[in-house]
């Protein structure tokens, strides 16, 4: 693929200066096309298209304010190469933009590389879907929100991306994930949809109470998605749908680092940042240290799969009223998974991600939600 031809190389990071600086600006590379793209494991592209976003579209500003916050920063104990595609090229409508975009995702997917969007409107998920869909394989994505979106009237949207998503016989959607969304600001029809879908809603109280009860349900995405109304307004004042309610700061840079550990996401996309309202760029300044934290959790990646090395996994055997249950404990992570039967020929595709939390329910006689979901699945 011809990616000079779509891109717009970030001008502000300089190849040649010296890597014993200590400014991230020394350990990202800025694309040209003589470098060898294979060397290269994330890979950072700012998509300025926000015509197909709701009340939102100067979000398209938001990627290079994101990069001056980011490159600002100093870079962590990292080990791992980080190339900086620029901007992509706008086409002559929103639809030529995610034309490309698509191209672009599967093209480092198939690579079996990491890409992070920098948006740009949450409709931008769509065609980041369709570049996993070129794959043919099934898919399951996750969206860091307020609500849900789904469409309400005309054509869809980025507050409607959901419908498409979900209507077209011909989706890989396996498993979608709504992570930190407000009861009050979405349709309860719309709720028991997805739950009769055995989809994961995880309310914003959820996450407050117990972050770490996430991690399992990152750790299996092949895509998450950030729409910045997820944080509390008065945190990040960049979005227009944000309000008083919401995920802090800090609890979003974990998120973040989890989706860095998890050695199944390809795809990450930050979206809806308007700078016209983002007061001394805070919302800018959350983005970039979120995607530091993203770096931090990528340096620790960890392939801890179970089926190819027992001897690195603790295990224990639990019966319960409704299956024989093996939790098996990671070594090196911590992380844990649960298997339903012990008699399951295919460990590698009986297993279920879970948290330390699922294991001590268990233990005391009772299944967790995530437990119990999969097992009606």
């Amino acid at each position: 693929m011809d990616l000079k031809a779509y891109l717009e190389p970030h001008c502000t990071i300089n190849n040649n200066q010296p890597k014993a600086s200590q400014r991230i600006t020394a350990f990202v590379d800025c694309f040209d096309s003589g470098l060898n793209l294979a060397s290269y494991e994330v890979f950072i592209l700012g998509v300025p298209e926000g015509r197909n976003t709701f009340e939102n579209q100067d979000c398209s500003l938001a990627p290079d304010e994101i990069r001056k916050s980011f490159y600002s920063l100093f870079s962590g104990d990292w080990h791992f190469s980080v190339l900086d595609l620029g901007n992509l090229k706008v086409g002559e409508t929103f639809q030529d933009t995610y034309r490309v975009l698509t191209d672009i995702s599967a093209y480092f997917i198939k690579m079996n590389k990491v890409l992070v969007v920098l948006g740009g409107g949450h409709d931008l998920i769509m065609p980041i879907f369709n570049g996993h869909s070129i794959l043919n394989k099934p898919l399951n994505f996750a969206s860091v929100d307020a609500c849900l979106d789904f469409q309400k009237h005309g054509n869809w949207n980025s507050k409607s991306f959901l419908s498409p998503m979900l209507s077209s016989q011909d989706s890989l959607l396996a498993k979608y994930s709504l992570i930190g969304y407000q009861t009050y600001l979405s349709s309860q029809k719309e709720i028991e949809l997805m739950n009769q879908m055995h989809f994961n809603m995880i309310r914003l109280g959820d996450v407050n109470t117990d972050l770490s009860d996430l991690e399992p349900y990152i750790r299996e995405l092949h895509h998450i998605s950030i729409d910045l109304c997820c944080l509390k307004v008065s945190e990040s004042p960049g979005n227009p749908h944000s309000g008083p309610n919401g995920i802090s700061a800090e609890s979003f840079c974990s998120i973040m680092r989890y989706a860095g550990m998890s050695s199944s996401i390809q795809t990450i996309l930050l979206s809806e940042l308007n700078l016209f309202l983002d007061l001394n760029c805070q919302s800018a300044q959350i983005y970039a240290q979120s995607l530091w934290y993203f770096f931090e959790g990528f340096e620790l990646r960890n392939n801890d799969s179970l089926f190819l090395e027992k001897d690195n996994f603790l295990i224990f055997h639990i019966q319960s009223s409704l299956a024989e249950l093996v939790f098996y404990k990671s070594k090196s992570s911590s992380r844990w998974w649960v298997s339903f039967s012990a008699e399951t020929k295919s460990i590698e595709n009986s297993l279920l991600p879970c948290s330390f939390s699922d294991y001590k329910k268990a233990v005391e006689g009772n299944l967790s939600e995530r437990l119990l979901k999969h097992l009606k699945m």
